[in-house]
This record gives C-alpha cells, structure tokens and sequence, in this order.
C-alpha cells in the first residue's frame, strides 16, 4: 500500500518568529531555478539566489532563507523569505552541492549575524 508524504511547509522550517512581518519579507528570486523551500539565499543586485559558492563577492555571502518553494526558470519571481529574527531547523535548510563543513559554517555564521539561528529541533 503506497504511504503520503506531505510536502514540507514553513512550519517545518521556521521554528520561532521574532515578529510576524519583521521576521519574513517578499524578495525576489533571480531567473533560472526552481528553488525548494529552505534554500540558503544570497543577494546580488537586489535579487535573491541560491548560495553560489563558487561565485564572487555576494554570491557567496548567506542572506536569509527561502520562506517557500520558487519556480523561476521562467523569469525573476516573487517568494517569501526569512531575512532576519527568527529561528529555522537546520536539517531544513537546503544547500549547493558540494559545499564542505566549513563553508556552512561559515554560512551559517552570516546567518547569525542577521539573526537567523539554525537549530537542530527545539
């Protein structure tokens, strides 16, 4: 008998909102992805991307977390992310393949410094 998995929503990602409104903010998602809900983000140019680590300058700097899941392969796309004050379940998190230990701990520091606190469940 085939089980059903639930896709995952912001409620498995955020665990703790500092203030609803403050917390999340509509951003805009560059062109050429479809990014899944949890995706560590960047800010270049004023768009959010994926964390490209083999980028430059911004492109490698963590900016805040996809609140949900983005297609735009198409063009750039509005999306929700979580840009400062809250708390998010690490395993939540979605990063680029390949990335070491440390890379992610140094995104995860980048994070913190915005306020963004990725525990392993509270």
């Amino acid at each position: 008998m085939p089980t059903y998995t639930p896709p995952k929503t912001l409620g498995d990602l955020l665990l703790v909102e500092a203030a609803p409104g403050w917390t999340k903010e509509k951003a805009l998602l560059a062109m050429g992805a479809v990014y899944p809900l949890g995706t560590v983000l960047a800010k270049v140019s004023g768009k959010h991307q994926a964390l490209d680590l083999a980028g430059t300058g911004a492109a490698k700097k963590a900016a805040a977390v996809l609140g949900e899941s983005v297609d735009a392969t198409a063009a750039d796309t509005p999306g929700v992310v979580i840009a400062r004050g809250a708390v998010v379940e690490l395993v939540e998190l979605q990063w680029p393949a390949g990335i070491t230990d440390a890379q992610k701990a140094t995104a995860l520091d980048e994070l913190n410094a915005l306020g963004i606190v990725a525990r392993a469940a509270l």
